[in-house]
């Protein structure tokens, strides 16, 4: 409810002119790269326009979840990787699928598939750190964890202020 009544996340999807104007502002005043990430909307054609639109107002990099706003949770069923191929045949600039990864296979069929420059995953990687490596930490993950310790350890970094 207060997404929807701030017009954030999905729901700033519907303000493409904000959109545009908030894309294309952040582009003149920053000097890094901007990126927006988006989700499926109602429509193939709404999305590709969508997307168009985000490359021409300056983003350098697009990511697509492959789900509507609608489609909300684990329990959603699959992520449509047609949908962010439509999209990345568009666009010139790169896009990250995301959505209905769990493993590293999957992310491999997913760009496959779709022929995006990459993934991003999100619970994924939260409940599995290894999802990368290829491999499930499960029962593991405190031995991950003493591993990310010890290379703390051998190789310290000043603290930043």
């Amino acid at each position: 409810k207060i997404a929807k009544r701030g017009r954030f996340g999905a729901f700033l999807l519907e303000d493409h002119a904000l959109l545009r104007d908030m894309v294309g502002t952040a582009r003149n005043h920053l000097d890094v790269p901007v990126t927006c990430k988006i989700r499926l909307l109602w429509s193939d054609d709404q999305t590709v326009a969508l997307a168009r639109m985000l490359q021409d107002a300056g983003a350098s990099m697009i990511t697509v979840h492959g789900r509507t706003r609608e489609q909300k949770g684990r329990d959603t069923g699959p992520a449509d990787w047609k949908g962010i191929e439509r999209v990345k045949a568009a666009v010139s600039v790169p896009v990250i699928a995301n959505g209905g990864m769990e493993n590293k296979a999957q992310a491999d069929a997913c760009i496959a598939s779709t022929g995006c420059d990459g993934v991003m995953l999100g619970e994924a990687a939260l409940e599995n750190p290894a999802v990368f490596e290829g491999v499930r930490t499960g029962d593991r993950q405190e031995d991950l964890a003493e591993e990310y310790l010890g290379i703390v350890e051998t190789y310290p970094t000043e603290a930043r202020n």
